[in-house]
């Protein structure tokens, strides 16, 4: 398997909430067995990744779903970007890859393993990848489609209430993250916008705006400080967006 990139360049929003599990406290040493450690975790404590990895993953009729094959860290905010699980088999995918929240699972001590409290159809929709073909960290696609799919399954407890905006997301005519084109000059242009912001000084909720380019036309969602600062991300996005046209979606708070 691909080791993760030990680097994210891009800052991105908290994604995911702390694991939980179904357990008591203890006092044993971090040195105990990682059965052990598991089977004593209290909710709210810290998990060491050694204690994750290779854990199966069942759900609520408990089916193995698969196992947990590693975890995408946010270096920057400190914050767990996803939890990678081995959803293949289960999804008659082969040798597939789903990234989700923390904030859906939870740990089983009598099943020694984590339960996912997604059903079978939320799993599909989970942004995914092949085994083989790890997904880059810079990529900003990858990264927006698990922000909008935390979002849609309410995976950020200390997320604002976006149900206004989810409902219109998903009335099929606005345009959202997932949609972002896969060809070359698509993720380019998404990508050439996003870094050129990143670099620019303009406000964290600026920087985060979603930025998707299909079939040539660039869209920008999301919310800016002031009036300026929308000037300043619509010349950034339209200096780098090269032959694509620049659709301006942005609200000013």
């Amino acid at each position: 398997m691909k080791p993760l990139p030990k680097t994210i360049v891009f800052s991105v929003l908290p994604l995911l909430t702390p694991f939980a599990a179904i357990a008591a406290p203890s006092d044993k040493p971090d040195a105990a067995p990682i059965e052990n450690n598991l089977t004593n975790k209290a909710i709210g404590s810290s998990w060491r990744a050694s204690e994750i990895i290779g854990t199966d993953v069942k759900n609520a009729a408990d089916e193995k779903i698969g196992k947990v094959e590693d975890i995408a860290i946010d270096f920057q905010s400190g914050k767990t970007l996803g939890v990678i699980i081995s959803t293949g088999g289960f999804l008659n995918i082969a040798d597939t890859l789903s990234a989700v929240p923390t904030s859906t699972l939870k740990y089983d001590v009598e099943a020694k393993a984590f339960r996912i409290s997604l059903t079978k159809e939320q799993l599909t929709k989970a942004p995914q990848f092949k085994a083989d073909q790890w997904k880059d960290q810079n990529d900003v696609s990858f990264v927006d489609k698990l922000r909008v799919y935390r979002d849609s399954i309410g995976g950020d407890i200390t997320a604002p209430d976006n149900s206004a905006q989810n409902e219109k997301d998903a009335d099929g005519d606005t345009v959202t993250p997932e949609d972002q084109g896969n060809s070359e000059a698509d993720l380019k242009v998404t990508k050439d916008i996003r870094a050129a912001i990143v670099a620019a000084d303009v406000s964290f909720s600026a920087k985060n705006i979603k930025i998707i380019t299909l079939n040539g036309t660039t869209t920008l969602r999301g919310v800016v400080a002031t009036p300026d600062e929308h000037a300043a991300i619509l010349k950034i996005a339209k200096t780098n967006a090269g032959s694509a046209t620049v659709v301006d979606k942005l609200a000013v708070k």
